[in-house]
């Protein structure tokens, strides 16, 4: 009975106190503030189409992302440029393929020609690494426009937005005859913040 007592008397008060009322977190309310318009740059010259226009389903049904194809304007070899600030994501190892991350979180696919991979590397030439930070307009190696078309393939461009649903809407420029560095695509994106926040 000693213990029992002493032990009633002895605890702290907010050890022995209940409460059962629940402080609820309040509701966080987010604004809009502004859209973030990012620009995609094209990678060569040539006429701009729609990827529906590939003989490709899987470009041409959006599968992997919207964005322009660029029937190149000149069967030489082409430099392809970068089409925004970033790093090199992706490198293949037959050169006809490149992976962007732009600084502003875009992720770009650019696809030289279809079924190039079955080119094993000819008609290719690739200047960056995995990993390398570009600039808008750093070359990323080359294509041999001439030998994708000897060997019967269709040699458009495409650059790809591969998260494509990360943003609110993609704009491809109306402008159909375009020069390596001239602006294709735009894309924009809703920027929010707690209301009240400073």
């Amino acid at each position: 009975m000693a213990f029992l007592l002493t032990n009633a008397f002895a605890m702290p008060k907010a050890v022995t106190t209940r409460t059962d009322k629940h402080v609820l977190p309040e509701p966080v309310v987010m604004v809009q503030t502004e859209v973030e318009d990012n620009v995609v740059y094209a990678p060569v010259d040539g006429q701009a189409m729609p990827l529906a226009k590939l003989p490709d389903p899987v470009f041409s049904s959006g599968m992997m992302g919207q964005g322009p194809a660029i029937e190149p304007a000149k069967d030489g070899v082409l430099n392809v440029l970068a089409p925004q600030q970033g790093h090199i994501s992706l490198v293949a190892d037959t050169g006809h393929a490149y992976g962007l991350i732009t600084d502003q979180g875009i992720e770009l696919l650019l696809h030289i020609g279809i079924d190039t991979v079955n080119l094993k590397g000819k008609g290719f030439t690739t200047a960056v690494t995995v990993g390398q930070e570009v600039s808008q307009g750093t070359v990323l190696g080359t294509v041999d426009i001439a030998q994708i078309k000897a060997a019967g393939l269709n040699p458009a461009i495409m650059t790809i937005v591969t998260n494509t649903p990360d943003f609110d809407h993609i704009e491809v420029t109306g402008q159909t005859k375009l020069a390596a560095g001239d602006p294709m695509l735009t894309l924009q994106k809703a920027i929010f913040k707690k209301e009240n926040d400073n």
